[in-house]
């Protein structure tokens, strides 16, 4: 990459139908694996169903067990390393020695249809544990955690109680897959996305999925290296909101604002989690909603209500229609009705930024299926801290650029896209 500073790679929506996925190619075959694009995480791991360590001539097994919960989801399975290869069919370049997981054991539906995960994030998020001392006192003949020698134990004890039997053992940080392109391949620690949706765009019937695929507004790029140099896809000079801790891209949300009413400060992240979740707001490209802290949200409803209390009506028919699994097709929903949402960040050097999140980012229309409607601002999930999810609908609406390079924790910068 030393000769250009920076590269696209074509990205879609539409086989995850809510998350863009990249594909990679993983090991001496090279075998295509198409991974879900996550700042929110920065683990590679990929269920084996294509790959075969046996036909992989640069694979390195490890001592090394990987578990990693979502909430309700997770997955536990060993650490190996390889080449993995990113490619844009033209351009291809190498990571040599890179690590990634196997995922033997998984609790829930993690990866939307697709191979596994690519986490973006930084080293924090990726940590494995060490289990040499296991296999000696159980006096097994396994050294390595591939083969995975744990099926049984967890499908008696599950996923949860696996996680917390391995943090016992040594902790080993293992480097992500996007640090190692960026030491290996002079990328200049920066990546850039440039998407349109959070929900799959589908507006007709019985499209296939190579059709969908074909579709503008289901396609994306994920650019690495020179981001800013990519004069065609934004206009204007980027704002930078600060990252204020380098694990999840934390970031400090200051306010949030419906069009027409007064602005509602962001509640600071609760005491009890500053320790693990570090701010109250993170960008993640692996959600498909704006989940908002509970009182913002219930501010932004009250908003809806204040304009016109049939704003209410049509976000409980959409969850009545989640709750029963069926599509929601409304009548009547006028999104030029509705108000824009503002959220306001600290910035860099003093300067606050302010986001704007339209009505047809947080309704996305024709859906999943055409004259379908999907709500995507999402309440505070249970047991969940005072932080809100800045996912796919505000990402969407900019070109989005995750500078990791720029002051200590780095910064992530929006700039208005082109058409």
């Amino acid at each position: 990459m030393t000769d250009n500073k920076h590269i696209r790679f074509p990205i879609n929506i539409a086989e995850a139908q809510g998350a863009y996925h990249l594909e990679l190619l993983v090991g001496s075959q090279q075998i295509p694996l198409k991974l879900l694009i996550d700042t929110g995480s920065s683990t590679i791991a990929f269920h084996p169903n294509s790959y075969s360590t046996d036909k992989d001539h640069n694979v390195a097994v490890t001592q090394i067990a990987q578990c990693v919960t979502y909430g309700i989801g997770g997955w536990a399975g060993p650490v190996l390393n390889s080449t993995i290869t990113y490619s844009n069919g033209v351009d291809q370049f190498e990571v040599h020695d890179a690590f990634f997981s196997i995922i033997e054991n998984e609790k829930g539906k993690n990866f939307l249809n697709l191979d596994g995960i690519l986490g973006l994030a930084y080293h924090h998020l990726n940590k494995g544990y060490h289990m040499e001392s296991y296999f000696e006192a159980e006096h097994v003949d396994e050294t390595h955690t591939y083969p995975w020698a744990f099926n049984e134990q967890i499908q008696q004890t599950g996923i949860d109680a696996f996680k917390k039997f391995i943090v016992k053992f040594p902790e080993k940080d293992i480097t992500p897959s996007f640090t190692a392109f960026a030491e290996q391949n002079v990328s200049m620690n920066k990546f850039a996305l440039s998407v349109h949706r959070s929900i799959v765009y589908v507006p007709q019937n019985n499209m296939t999925l190579e059709q969908k695929e074909a579709e503008p507004l289901n396609q994306g790029l994920f650019v690495i290296g020179d981001a800013e140099a990519e004069k065609d896809l934004y206009v204007g000079a980027p704002q930078a909101v600060k990252v204020v801790h380098d694990a999840y891209y934390n970031t400090n949300l200051l306010s949030v604002k419906v069009a027409g009413f007064d602005a509602i400060q962001a509640p600071p992240l609760d005491d009890k989690h500053v320790h693990n979740f570090f701010s109250n707001a993170i960008i993640d490209s692996g959600c498909s909603y704006l989940m908002l802290q509970k009182e913002i949200y219930q501010y932004v409803i009250n908003a809806f209500k204040a304009i016109d209390p049939n704003f209410i009506d049509f976000i409980e028919s959409f969850k009545h229609s989640q709750a029963n699994q069926s599509a929601y097709i409304p009548e009547g929903l006028n999104l030029a009705l509705w108000p824009d949402l503002f959220f306001t960040f600290e910035g860099v050097d003093n300067v606050t930024v302010t986001l704007r999140c339209c009505p047809d980012h947080y309704w996305q229309l024709d859906a999943l299926g055409p004259g379908q409607a999907f709500f995507t601002l999402l309440e505070q999930i249970p047991k969940w801290p005072d932080q809100s999810l800045i996912g796919l609908p505000i990402i969407s609406s900019y070109f989005c650029i995750f500078d990791r390079a720029c002051g200590k924790d780095g910064v992530i910068k929006f700039a208005e896209k082109l058409s």
